[in-house]
């Protein structure tokens, strides 16, 4: 093959192309000439002097062609493909660098619900359910400092940060203190569930108590793959008031994170904590107060939050105060905000402990809206407590289901519609009736009218 024009080989035609392609702008053939006869010559050439030469990508560009536009090089004049030019065109897409928002641009960091919403999915290794991480509370293996048995407790450490922190950094628990994140699981927050784990746990003979708990382990963490050998499976221990002690848990966790709010919200004109007047307590009062209220600046980050029963009473038939509704509208712009009844949620000793902290948990209900970081933790710390006492017939005792009484006034309607003889009388079936049913009424028929 050779090329018509030239009249050259096609390997010198493509030798002389390449050379061209790849030289640089301040090469000349006369450098190329050199290099190639330099070998043939019996006596080297004598050395260059040393002078500084200025690199030719730092010569200004009207040095370089006489104040004229810099020669592209003829690589540069070929396409280029898109391989070389955009190797990663995926990633560059879903990598974007963005803007971060100004401030007073996007209040999504002061919304307890989108911060929710926007942590990583996670799995319930009990359940499977798929949600939030927010949502979900991480448990671990502790070993006991206090106690000189070898085993392993498994606890929520997600509920136990201080506790675990004060514990790790004390100097004589140093020795015997473990890490409560190097091996975690996360669980829904149930309370039900939690008593049946436990009623499955105590309820089997004690040899076969640890097959009940080695079933949440994950099998990433047992022999050959995990850490974890049949021997460590023997030192799990399972709390027999494992329900009671998550419920302590976090509720003290609530309210640390409602004292650290409480503390970091000076400004009044922020409207960080409304009182909300109501008077009693009931569903009625409560959602009329709030439909009353001003509105205001960012009320899809508000809750409502009930702090005592002042006036109300349990019911004579069941023996259950009036239950709260979980989302009442705020002002007419009709914007719903949870109810965190803390009356059901935290126990006496603890909203008592909330009102000599500060006067405002003395008022009956207030309303609570995010405003920062500590607010937003604590807003989420207490849904994280709601969730755990839902449906809890312990804590929130369902209603009894009494059958439907007959009111006074249609008691009465029935007897004077049966003593004027207006409503016929049921006869029992099986009897015949006294009179024939074939006797032929006296009274003529009136016959249709066209």
């Amino acid at each position: 093959m050779a090329c018509l024009h030239n009249r050259l080989s096609y390997a010198s035609w493509r030798l002389r192309v390449f050379r061209q392609l790849f030289q640089s702008n301040a090469s000349t053939p006369a450098i190329y000439s050199r290099a190639r006869f330099s070998t043939a010559a019996t006596e080297p050439l004598p050395d260059e002097p040393s002078t500084p030469k200025t690199p030719v990508d730092n010569v200004p560009e009207s040095t370089r062609h006489d104040g004229s536009k810099p020669f592209p090089r003829p690589s540069e004049l070929l396409p280029q493909s898109p391989l070389i030019t955009h190797p990663r065109p995926g990633h560059d897409r879903l990598h974007k660098k963005r803007r971060r928002p100004v401030t007073g641009e996007s209040d999504l960091h002061l919304n307890p619900w989108a911060q929710a919403l926007a942590s990583p999915i996670r799995s319930c290794q009990v359940t499977g359910v798929r949600m939030p991480h927010a949502f979900l509370t991480d448990w671990g293996f502790v070993e006991r400092p206090e106690t000189e048995d070898d085993k392993l407790w498994f606890l929520p450490v997600g509920a136990m940060k201080n506790k675990l922190a004060s514990s790790t950094e004390s100097p004589e628990n140093k020795p015997k203190a473990q890490n409560p994140h190097h091996l975690t699981i996360r669980m829904i927050d149930r309370l039900p569930l939690l008593r049946n784990i436990t009623k499955t746990y105590w309820g089997n003979k004690a040899g076969t108590r640890r097959k009940a708990l080695a079933r949440l382990i994950p099998q990433r963490w047992k022999h050959p793959i995990g850490p974890m050998f049949a021997r460590d499976e023997e030192r799990f221990v399972w709390r027999e008031d494992m329900p009671e002690f998550v419920l302590q848990m976090m509720r003290q966790e609530v309210v640390r994170k409602l004292k650290w709010a409480s503390d970091t919200s000076h400004p009044p004109f922020r409207k960080v904590w409304t009182p909300i007047p109501a008077q009693k307590y009931g569903p009625g009062y409560l959602a009329k107060n709030t439909y009353k209220m001003e509105p205001f600046e960012r009320m899809g980050c508000s809750a409502v939050l009930m702090m005592n029963r002042k006036g109300a009473k349990p019911s004579r038939v069941h023996g259950v105060y009036p239950k709260i509704p979980t989302v009442v509208y705020v002002s007419h712009a009709k914007k719903l905000a949870p109810v965190f009844d803390l009356t059901v949620m935290l126990s006496e000793s603890e909203l008592q402990e909330l009102r000599e902290h500060h006067p405002r948990f003395e008022n009956m209900a207030m309303l609570f809206r995010a405003d920062n970081k500590p607010t937003v933790d604590a807003m989420l710390a207490l849904w994280k407590l709601k969730c755990l006492v839902r449906h809890d017939p312990v804590i929130e005792p369902p209603r009894v289901e009494l059958p439907a009484i007959p009111s006074m006034w249609s008691s009465r309607y029935i007897l004077e519609q049966l003593t004027h003889g207006e409503l016929p009388s049921e006869e029992p079936s099986g009897e015949p009736s006294e009179e024939p049913s074939e006797e032929p009424s006296e009274e003529p028929s009136e016959e249709p009218k066209v």
